[in-house]
């Protein structure tokens, strides 16, 4: 995330804020150019560079779950008019939740959008969209008996009790994960999204099957025998994570996961002057990088008391994987032609 700041008083401002408290002037953050605009406090509408006249996304208000501004001739933002479907938000906590899960989100297609990676491709059903749901678990009146987040066809599915932290983290203890957020949900899903946009041609399917295995094996047998018997026990020194070892497809999400991880991660620092300034680091300088960062910050956490922001090893197989999804991500928003290939199938974390 690159800095922001008011564009009334130059005050630093937060991705999620909704008002100075520098000079009170109104911030709505503008995707097209992903900055954040200012308008007089008591007002409703901001100008773009172009003195086009703008105005907020409608999920503003009266509850506060977006502060983007809306694309021109929608009310709605670039975000929200990607979200499907809502859990009852007349229900419990379910309004809270769901700001949660669209913070995250607009999070996600920050980073998509500053990478330049499209947000549809190719059939026109297969365009990235969000459902955010609940289950009778936690709703007794709803028809889904279990909401199990994946992604189908462009659709990426979230049960909105990931965002109730202590779901959540008893959901993590359960599996036993050492890390699970809404956000990572998020940017896993979205890896399988652009598989068939990245994997296209035999070169890219050969390396792709070098190193992370034959897609093509049974999923559902895959999943079912990862689910029974566990990963295997030497996944640590193969995998990004435990999951990864379940199916190619899976170690391809977790790993393009991982890659959004590091982007964000090592622009935020270079904002807040914690790492060099600069473009776009080779992958063996660019992981380097991120290497020391990430040492820094766990050794941070540790020194609150919580525990490590980023519990994982990168070994050498894995880093090999990291560095063929940026380098996919690299040359196909550079302008070379993608052409569209197969959707991958249902495929769930």
């Amino acid at each position: 995330m690159k800095a922001l700041h008011c564009g009334s008083c130059g005050q630093r401002v937060f991705f999620d804020s909704f008002t100075c408290v520098a000079c009170g002037a109104a911030l709505a953050f503008d995707p097209g150019a992903l900055e954040m605009r200012a308008s007089p406090a008591g007002t409703a509408t901001w100008r773009d560079p172009h003195g086009q006249v703008r105005n907020a996304c409608s999920n503003r208000g009266p509850h506060p779950v977006c502060n983007w501004l809306a694309d021109p001739g929608s009310a709605l933002c670039r975000s929200c008019e990607l979200t499907e479907l809502l859990p009852d938000l007349s229900r419990l906590d379910n309004m809270r939740l769901w700001a949660r899960m669209e913070l995250a989100k607009r999070r996600l297609l920050y980073t998509l959008i500053d990478l330049g990676l499209p947000l549809a491709w190719g059939d026109e059903g297969a365009a990235l969209r969000f459902r955010f749901l609940e289950d009778r678990r936690r709703n007794p009146s709803v028809i889904e008996d279990f909401v199990t987040t994946g992604h189908l066809s462009g659709a990426i599915t979230v049960n909105i009790v990931e965002a109730d932290d202590a779901a959540r983290h008893a959901a993590r203890e359960q599996m036993q994960e050492r890390y699970r957020t809404v956000l990572g949900h998020l940017r896993h899903e979205v890896g399988h999204y652009y598989f068939g946009w990245l994997i296209n041609t035999p070169e890219t399917v050969a390396e792709f099957r070098g190193l992370f295995g034959d897609e093509r094996c049974d999923y559902a047998e895959a999943l079912g025998a990862y689910y029974r018997d566990g990963p295997p026990a030497d996944w640590p020194e193969r995998y990004v994570s435990a999951y990864a070892a379940a199916h190619p497809h899976e170690d391809w999400a977790e790993s393009f996961a991982h890659v959004l991880h590091i982007i964000d991660l090592v622009e935020t620092a270079r904002t807040f002057r914690l790492a060099r300034p600069g473009g776009e680091r080779p992958p063996g300088e660019w992981l380097e990088e991120w290497g020391a960062l990430i040492v820094a910050l766990n050794e941070l956490n540790r020194s609150l008391g919580l525990e490590d922001a980023y519990p994982f090893v990168l070994t050498q197989p894995v880093i090999r994987r990291l560095v063929f999804i940026r380098r996919l991500i690299g040359h196909a928003t550079a302008g070379l032609a993608v052409p569209a290939g197969a959707a991958s199938p249902r495929t769930h974390s």
